[in-house]
């Protein structure tokens, strides 16, 4: 087809050198939809002398519903899909125009839905298979983050009393959207509190014979130190009670706390 001829044709550069800017008229708008439903790829169209930029183009169909209506119609009528761009086939001067447009703010959503740049799903693809063009996306989100940043920079000076709640949200946004965009730099770091140390008594039961002075019966003595005021108690002593809690125990065998010998 002429469009493909075109393409085969035409070298595959970026958006730089073209001075100017073309203005919309209704001759222009109607040849760039004839030239699409006879089968040519908009993006090749736009990169001829005289023709607009594809954000020009872009921004005609949002602000000019028929027009964009009418390049929709014509790319279904040239045999191409609704949904994004012509390209398909990785491109450097593609590659460096999405990057520009990353740079300068725009999303790659936004970039997608343009009809004379790739669509979102062949710039993800694109991501995945060309490590150089992911290197610069990466690039690209960082510099859109810090562009956030001087944007919350601009929302913080101009608040007042009565903004204060709405610019709180916007800035909370602008954090969140700065930390997705650039986690190594911007993401919020949360710090966890210190855990408090966890101090442990251990008590040391030790056992002694003993004869009865009275009865002569000698006799088997457990002593075990008390864990508050530290002093070696015997267990036999009457109303003795083995103080203690969570974090304090003593080697096993001797009485449970408050039974009786």
């Amino acid at each position: 087809m002429a469009g493909e001829e075109l393409a085969a044709a035409e070298p595959c550069v970026g958006r730089g050198g073209r001075p100017g800017s073309v203005r919309w008229s209704k001759g222009l708008a109607a040849r760039l939809v004839a030239r699409v439903a006879a089968g040519e790829m908009l993006y090749v169209v736009l990169r001829e002398d005289g023709m607009p930029t594809p954000q020009s183009v872009g921004r005609w169909g949002r602000e000019r519903p028929a027009f964009g209506a009418a390049l929709e119609q014509a790319r279904a009528a040239g045999g191409r899909s609704r949904k994004g761009g012509g390209v398909t086939r990785y491109c450097d001067g593609i590659a460096e125009e999405v990057f520009e447009r990353v740079c300068e703010g725009e999303s790659l959503t936004q970039i997608g839905a343009d009809p004379t740049m790739p669509c979102l799903s062949t710039l993800f693809r694109w991501r995945r298979e060309h490590p150089r063009f992911e290197e610069e996306m990466q690039l690209g989100m960082r510099i859109r983050a810090e562009l956030a940043c001087d944007r919350a920079d601009d929302l913080a000076d101009a608040a007042s009393p009565e903004t204060a709640y709405l610019t709180h949200v916007q800035l909370t946004h602008l954090r969140w959207k700065a930390g997705v965009m650039a986690p190594r730099i911007f993401r919020v770091k949360t710090v966890e509190p210190e855990a408090p140390k966890v101090v442990r008594t251990v008590l040391y039961r030790h056992f002694k014979v003993e004869e009865d002075p009275q009865t002569g019966k000698r006799t088997v003595v457990a002593y075990c130190p008390n864990p508050i005021t530290g002093e070696v108690e015997r267990e036999d002593t009457p109303g003795w009670r083995q103080a203690g809690d969570a974090n304090t125990f003593s080697l096993p065998g001797g009485r449970p706390t408050g039974e009786g010998r």
